[in-house]
């Protein structure tokens, strides 16, 4: 029997014009009373997931920031919060590469030194939580990880190289869409958080299905007997799942539940 589902947000459960499946909505209930965990882990802030699942937040736990922050109807169940060092670290290397623009992503807000990239994401299309710093350096906030963003238009795989190439060994680095890497305590992942939870609930790998597209997925494959990728993932990506859902377009993470579940 599937005990724990964990479902990746953008590019899974969410079409490419950024609208959730509400299809998923009707399952949360119907997956609680059978007694199986529901988890969306994305990249994205909590506020945002949030405001995803604001009316099933009884249904449903939210991991946020690839991992580093996972909450459970209001109540935090886990957090890695990154030192001033780190902090530090993964600015410059984001501020050494020309054409990447940092945000430092707290536990309920993201900040940014730039009024666009403000109003870009606090846009319907991604309903962040935003503020904006004048010094990234001197935040003071409870800091999960650095996202970067591609501003110049390049290739997100080589601008990825260039950042790597500038980053300590000792931080993590991920791409986690189109134009945007995120880099965080190494060892915080996707896969760490869902090891977290299985160890919290008594779930086994053999009792969890995970779905997702991008390579910040790849970590919770390790995790999960039933490892999908979707249909619309990079090949890279695909090679890593045992498994391969419908396109996230035509609902392929709710059909996909449907059919290990019975439901």
């Amino acid at each position: 029997m599937i005990k724990l589902i964990v479902s990746d947000m953008d590019g899974t459960l969410v079409n490419d014009e950024k609208k959730i499946d509400e299809n998923i909505y009707e399952l949360l209930p119907r997956l609680k009373e059978m007694g199986t965990k529901f988890v969306v882990a994305s990249g994205r802030q909590y506020p945002s997931l949030y405001n995803d699942f604001k009316e099933h937040t009884e249904d449903v736990v939210i991991c946020s920031e690839n991992g580093a922050f996972i909450v459970d109807n209001g109540k935090e169940l886990h957090a890695s919060c990154m030192t001033k060092e780190q902090v530090k670290m993964s600015l410059d290397a984001a501020f050494a590469v020309e054409g990447m623009e940092p945000v430092v992503c707290a536990k309920y807000v993201t900040y940014t030194r730039d009024e666009g990239v403000k109003e870009f994401l606090e846009s319907p299309k991604f309903n962040y939580k935003m503020a904006v710093a004048e010094d990234l350096y001197e935040i003071d906030d409870d800091i999960i990880k650095i996202s970067m963003l591609v501003m110049n238009g390049e290739d997100t795989v080589a601008m990825f190289r260039k950042v790597r190439a500038e980053l300590d060994e000792r931080l993590n680095l991920v791409t986690s869409g189109e134009g945007c890497m995120d880099t965080g305590i190494y060892g915080v992942n996707k896969g760490a958080a869902v090891e977290v939870l299985q160890k919290m609930w008594g779930i086994t790998p053999a009792e969890t299905m995970v779905i997702g597209d991008q390579y910040n997925d790849v970590d919770m494959f390790d995790k999960a007997d039933y490892s999908f990728a979707m249909a619309g993932a990079v090949e890279g990506v695909k090679k890593k799942a045992r498994f391969i859902a419908g396109s996230n377009n035509e609902g392929g993470v709710v059909k996909a539940i449907r059919e290990m579940t019975g439901i």
